[in-house]
């Protein structure tokens, strides 16, 4: 039995890496071949092409109604409130169940989440609401490290997102016993200085916690302790079995059940709860069967009811994290029958390094020592005193205050330790994309090294190991990043970087200098910026100039705009040389007021090939361009474009391929081969503009917003270019990534 459940489990695991969705003419090829296995009794084979079946029709039945979405931006929806997620004064984050799509009804009430820059009246959950919004597929960054955007909303259920256009009728329900017993609690902490995370910790509403907050959560690593996880369920149940063995074994899995579901709809119902509480419910059953399963039995069960239960889990961080740090308690188990507290954490920090810097591109090196002194204060006495705070808030406001107290005193003296460290240390720290491939051998080195029959594995890891640390020549390149609707583009040669432009920031504290700029930066190694070239001041391409001048040092700066006095004005005829690269100043005539027209415009040169960086100029800028080309001595530009200062083998088109932008003459001048359009992910302007596409009718294009970052090297004497989303798994794809197909190559 456990290795046909670890057979399913590896299964729908398989879908993780998957490269395309597969059709339902696969599905069937499968269930023939899963019938052949029956027939024959190969029941390991089978339960892994189980496995494999599951997860392909659940994600067809709960993806396919993302077809509705292409055809228009602007739809008419009717959806249930599940809850809403306050990120400032007025931005609020709804997630909602969707009942009906432009007067159609939808199945499966697929979960949606919309930002509102609005602010909006209560919305008990249940409330039925009518709204006018922008709704596309779930999209996210692709870039080559950064969050997965994608990944992440799956994890979650989220299969679309969008913009509250405008409230159409609310209807609300009375507020259900879950609000009742939040507002009780609040009106007990009021004015406590750690009100905040008093609310994270015990309802799961994290709104009011800061971003500077989170950020020395995620530096210690107590990020598991204040969001509630399975740590805070798995606590609520061993306080219910405590209290229920007075009623014997049967009355202590009741009351630890009861306890585990009750603080589960305290905190909504949130993913990670509702994970925990199925992993309680699957103990709680075998423990009332008198089952005696070894844990990895019960282990493995739970991975696949969850599997079977919640198909999206697979694609959360916290799932993996979470089962990941049992199976390692369990291995712990294994090899001492009593191992103490310290070994178990540095047997989980070393265990769940690989995975962590997979997934959060960096560490929390005093994670091992904070935790140790931190566990016992959260689990002996904050969390405790503020449950105990919420179960008798409806009945003595008073006595719940008393009890919130002491755990805000609690908290006050961790938020002060936190806050004294990181202003002596730095707590978090990014890393570049070699430590997780190394960190992945050396453990495998140690185990092969520990374990017996391992010994076998010492030659090939080391020899990897070996490659890996041999020393390579490092060519130039350049990425135009996925910033969304903006421009971000990087140019480096080994350690040395130039940044063209920081990409937008946006209400609620998103950014792309962290979303993106500032990932890859670390990913690759660059510490220092050579240069910081700001194009012009609009705020889809200035927006982050503090935050990278704020996050590394920056030996100059240079800019349309002067932002202050030490900023290098750009102007039309500068030149330098960079690491064998030639950068050459075509616009502006002089520096002006930061509008778009007097966006700086770079061109790059390595002898062979030349890229151009033309901003955000439109037809008047183009237009003088072409003046200054004919009056400085190239009147043969336009008969023989390779003639021409314009002429380049790379475009980033003007304006994001705006229809104000690429005029046919300019078009014409440039006469690129490629052609790459920094625009957002069906965006409301519909950039790149068909219109522009066709002029570019002889040019290979690429849409940051669909294809992802570009990357573009020196190959020979030409170009090299790679889009981000032609690699990957089938939800990192570019284009109608959620649809079937049947050949890898089919659109």
């Amino acid at each position: 039995m456990d290795l046909r459940l670890l057979c399913f489990a590896l299964g729908a695991s398989s879908s993780l890496l998957w490269p395309w969705l597969p059709s339902l003419a696969w599905g069937g090829a499968l269930l023939a071949l899963a019938i052949l296995l029956a027939c024959g009794r190969c029941w390991r084979l089978l339960f892994l092409l189980l496995g494999v079946l599951w997860m392909q029709l659940n994600l067809q039945y709960r993806l396919v109604w993302l077809d509705s979405l292409e055809a228009q931006t602007t739809h008419m929806i009717t959806a249930r409130v599940q809850s809403t997620e306050p990120q400032g004064e007025k931005f609020v984050r709804l997630l909602l169940h969707l009942d009906t799509l432009d007067g159609q009804a939808v199945t499966p009430n697929p979960l949606i989440r919309l930002n509102a820059y609005q602010a909006l009246p209560s919305l008990p959950a249940g409330s039925t609401i009518t709204l006018v919004t922008s709704l596309k597929p779930a999209h996210g960054l692709a870039n080559e490290a950064g969050m997965d955007g994608r990944r992440l909303l799956l994890g979650r259920g989220i299969t679309a997102t969008g913009n509250l256009r405008r409230v159409v009728a609310i209807d609300e329900v009375p507020m259900g016993w879950r609000e009742r017993w939040l507002g009780e609690a609040e009106a007990a902490w009021l004015g406590l200085s750690q009100a905040p995370l008093l609310a994270a910790l015990t309802f799961g509403e994290p709104g009011g916690i800061t971003d500077a907050q989170w950020e020395l959560f995620r530096g210690s690593g107590l990020t598991h302790i204040i969001a509630i996880s399975g740590q805070h369920i798995a606590l609520v149940a061993v306080l219910g079995w405590w209290l229920g063995r007075l009623f014997g074994l049967r009355g202590a899995i009741l009351v630890s059940l009861l306890f585990a579901a009750t603080y589960s709809a305290l905190a909504g119902f949130a993913v990670a709860t509702e994970r925990a509480l199925i992993m309680v419910a699957v103990w709680s059953l075998l423990r009332w069967r008198k089952r005696d399963w070894p844990s990895h039995r019960v282990w493995l069960w739970a991975f696949v009811v969850l599997c079977l239960w919640d198909p999206f889990a697979l694609y959360s961080a916290g799932f993996w994290l979470s089962f990941l740090a049992v199976a390692l308690l369990l291995l712990a188990s294994h090899l001492a029958a009593k191992p103490g507290l310290v070994r178990l954490q540095i047997l989980l920090l070393l265990g769940l390094l690989p995975l962590q810097l997979l997934l959060f591109e960096g560490m929390a090196p005093l994670a091992l020592l904070l935790n140790l002194l931190a566990l016992p204060l959260f689990c002996i006495g904050i969390i405790p005193l503020a449950l105990i705070g919420v179960l008798v808030a409806p009945l003595s406001t008073a006595l719940a205050h008393g009890l919130f107290w002491l755990s805000s005193w609690g908290l006050d003296w961790v938020m002060w330790g936190l806050d004294l460290l990181a202003s002596h240390l730095q707590l978090w720290w990014p890393v570049p994309g070699w430590l997780m491939p190394a960190s992945l051998l050396l453990i495998l080195l140690w185990g092969s090294w520990r374990l017996q029959g391992g010994r076998y594995l010492l030659l090939p890891v080391g020899a990897s190991l070996l490659l890996a640390a041999w020393p390579a020549p490092s060519p130039w390149q350049l990425r135009v990043l996925d910033v969304g609707q903006g421009l971000a583009v990087l140019i480096t040669r080994g350690e040395r970087g130039i940044l063209y432009d920081t990409g937008d920031r946006y209400p609620g504290g998103y950014n792309m200098a962290d979303a993106a700029i500032l990932p890859v930066l670390n990913r690759l190694g660059i510490r220092v910026l050579d240069a910081l070239v700001i194009s012009h001041k609009d705020k889809d391409h200035a927006g982050n100039r503090r935050a990278i001048l704020q996050a590394l040092p920056v030996r100059r700066e240079i800019s349309s705009f002067p932002f202050t006095r030490d900023t290098q004005l750009c102007k039309r005829g500068q030149q330098w040389r960079w690491q064998g690269l030639v950068f050459a100043v075509l616009w502006p005539e002089r520096p002006g007021a930061g509008h778009n027209n007097d966006g700086c415009v770079l061109q790059i040169s390595d002898g062979h090939s030349r890229i151009l960086l033309s901003a955000d100029i439109e037809k008047e800028a183009e237009r003088r361009l072409l003046a200054l080309e004919k009056a400085e001595g190239h009147e043969g530009a336009l008969a023989n474009p390779l003639s021409s200062t314009l002429a380049n083998t790379l475009l980033v088109s003007p304006h994001h391929g705006s229809r104000t932008s690429s005029t046919p003459g300019f078009v014409a001048a440039v006469n690129p081969q490629f052609v790459v359009h920094s625009a957002g992910f069906m965006n409301q302007w519909q950039f790149p503009r068909p219109e522009v596409v066709a002029r570019y009718a002889g040019a290979q294009q690429w849409v940051t917003g669909q294809d992802g970052a570009i990357l573009v090297e020196a190959d020979g004497a030409g170009l090299r270019i790679l889009a981000e989303r032609e690699r990957g798994p089938w939800y990192r794809r570019a284009g109608a990534w959620w649809r079937p197909v049947f050949w890898r190559d089919e659109p």
